[in-house]
């Protein structure tokens, strides 16, 4: 996986952009400004149609989402962000990834990733570890689209596969399903069930708790 190129000292070219933010609210905190009106303020001013603009407002949302009780969050965001609302979620789940990089960086990436590409990246369930390992990419080099598939299928690979379980949730309780049995064991079940006028569920689970009166002990070691 590339990694994002350190950009050289010197400047503010060295912050990060959650830096960068981090700064502007500690001197708007300075001037005694109210910060929530400035950072809506700061929202509506930014383009998050540009890369550097979507970092930076989801440092600006992460920040509202913190200090603002959740209706007033939702106020907040129709007013600064208007008919562009509706991104304020994928601004939220890019904000930690590109408050890293650095405006030199973005600017970088903005050239070989497009921001409707990112979008569509967070809109999606495309895992937070594939979306940093494309803009890390994007940092030296164009991306492609199959680039963004080969990098998903990669960590698919990588992941632990899951067991599959018994148990099914339904209700308020859960319920055990078994895993298959042998044919003779199959055929006593046909028969017991057709004989008692029973569901073979219901012989199957009679028998297991008949089983569990019978050796006590196996149902303490189990519990």
């Amino acid at each position: 996986m590339t990694k994002a190129p350190e950009t050289a000292p010197g400047g503010n070219f060295s912050e990060t952009v959650a830096q960068e933010v981090q700064d502007l609210l500690r001197r708007l905190a300075k001037l005694g400004k109210n910060l929530v009106e400035e950072v809506k303020r700061e929202i509506s001013y930014t383009n998050p149609s540009i890369l550097l603009g979507a970092a930076k407002i989801g440092q600006l949302l992460l920040f509202l989402k913190e200090k603002l009780k959740p209706k007033q969050y939702e106020q907040a965001l129709a007013e600064c962000l208007g008919w562009t609302s509706g991104i304020a979620n994928q601004l939220l789940k890019l904000a930690p990834i590109l408050g890293n990089f650095t405006t030199k960086q973005l600017e970088r990436i903005h050239r070989n990733l497009s921001p409707s590409a990112l979008y569509k990246l967070a809109t999606g369930r495309t895992p937070i570890e594939v979306i940093k390992s494309i803009l890390e990419k994007a940092c030296s080099c164009e991306v492609s689209q199959k680039d963004i598939q080969v990098e998903t299928k990669k960590y698919k690979e990588n992941q632990p596969k899951k067991e599959p379980t018994p148990w099914r949730y339904v209700g308020g309780g859960r319920e055990y399903r078994p895993p298959r049995i042998s044919e003779k064991a199959g055929l006593i079940v046909e028969q017991l069930s057709k004989q008692n006028s029973k569901p073979r569920r219901k012989v199957i689970e009679e028998a297991v708790l008949l089983f569990a009166e019978k050796f006590p002990q196996v149902v303490v070691a189990v519990a």
